[in-house]
């Protein structure tokens, strides 16, 4: 069973014109089908019928028969749980929607989102938002300033943010008691953007034993 590229929903398909002018029979002509899907992308895709252009749109983009000729228009109100549902994330992937919820934290980045993605599958939603993610901790992190007020708030929230990945109370107590603090954070992100929470606490444990590590 092939597998599909495209798993998001259709909303919308219309044959247009055939691929080739032809005196055969209309119904065994290839055509172009304009497919409008859940995320509001217009697509061009071919096929004999209904049935079968779908099969071929399931394939996904080839940047030929397959594209997507129309991007989804920007949605002001795209909430975290529209995106969600436009991409048909099941409601037992609790990951991925805890992720999506931390990573795609405004309208901007959500409608970024639906810009970017081309064929819509497990992998893809995974890879894309792996990808944004390190690339707003590289240059679009918090400022210093932003973060020290957030953590003065509620350092849970404010380590969330901007380590862009799911912190609980827990794991903040670790961190405390390894003497972690905002300026700490700070200091190991400055020399490391992509490092993650958990070897943030890590290094404060050793230096809070009196270790500096040089490895």
């Amino acid at each position: 069973m092939m597998k599909k590229a495209n798993k998001q929903a259709i909303l919308n398909i219309v044959r247009m014109k055939p691929v080739w002018e032809s005196e055969e029979d209309a119904e065994k002509e290839l055509h172009y089908y304009h497919i409008t899907d859940a995320l509001n992308r217009k697509w061009q895709t071919i096929g004999l019928n209904v049935s079968d252009a779908i099969q071929v749109f399931e394939h996904g983009n080839d940047d030929n028969w397959t594209r997507i000729i129309e991007p989804a228009p920007y949605n002001p109100d795209l909430s975290i749980n529209d995106l969600i549902n436009m991409l048909n994330i099941s409601p037992e992937a609790t990951g991925i929607r805890n992720d999506m919820q931390i990573i795609l934290n405004t309208v901007e980045r959500r409608n970024e989102y639906v810009n970017r993605i081309v064929n819509v599958n497990r992998e893809s939603r995974f890879l894309l938002l792996h990808q944004m993610k390190d690339e707003y901790l590289q240059h679009s992190q918090l400022t210093d300033d932003q973060f020290m007020q957030m953590y003065t708030v509620n350092p849970v929230e404010a380590l969330t943010m901007y380590f862009l990945q799911p912190i609980d109370i827990i794991t903040y107590w670790e961190w405390a008691n390894a003497n972690g603090t905002a300026e700490k954070a700070i200091q190991y992100k400055r020399e490391e953007a992509l490092l993650p929470f958990i070897q943030a606490i890590e290094r404060a444990e050793d230096e809070a034993r009196g270790i500096v590590s040089g490895f």
